[in-house]
């Protein structure tokens, strides 16, 4: 017969195993499911799609963000042919200016913003200088081209530093969605 030491340690021993085993997995784990953000507003009737778009909106990354994400945690997905309609907002969360365009991806992150973006009216004002905080501006623009594409702070050294995320114009996607990667 073991003594009640001997069982009470045996216990706390099985109890620490149990806990300390990793959580059990999906058979295939794979990125965040796309979700309908409350900035997100859709009129499939008119192909037309809004965002609110909030740069430096908390302190993420050093507050340099677009609506809390950057390095490319965020993919903004489009149909073909849509109209997007972007109302873009220093919310100041780090007290510096910034700026959104959309560019194409190359090979290397650009040190700041270029001309032109990769479609006419995809970019804010004072797209090196940046707006201020407070600032808003709007971006409207037609995705016609199917691609994949950086939503990208145009202020120098602010893309460098991961103010950027991923705008998709998809030929087979139904309706816009956001996608989030862990």
């Amino acid at each position: 017969m073991k003594s009640p030491i001997a069982v009470a340690v045996a216990i706390a021993a099985a109890a620490a195993l149990t806990l300390a085993a990793p959580p059990a997995r999906a058979a295939t784990p794979s990125a965040a499911p796309a979700t309908a953000p409350s900035w997100m507003t859709v009129d499939a009737a008119h192909k037309k799609v809004h965002f609110d778009i909030a740069l430096a909106e908390n302190g993420n990354n050093g507050t340099l963000n677009i609506n809390g994400y950057g390095h490319g945690a965020m993919t903004i997905v489009v149909p073909k042919g849509w109209s997007v309609a972007m109302h873009v907002t220093n919310a100041g969360a780090g007290a510096i200016p910034h700026s959104l365009e959309l560019l194409p991806i190359t090979e290397s992150i650009p040190q700041q913003g270029s001309e032109p973006p990769v479609f006419a009216g995809a970019e804010t004002v004072n797209l090196i200088d940046g707006m201020k905080v407070g600032q808003s501006d709007e971006m409207d623009f037609v995705a016609d081209t199917a691609g994949k594409y950086w939503l990208f702070c145009g202020v120098p050294d602010h893309g460098v530093g991961g103010m950027w995320d991923y705008l998709v114009v998809s030929s087979t996607a139904a309706a816009p969605m956001v996608k989030i990667t862990p």
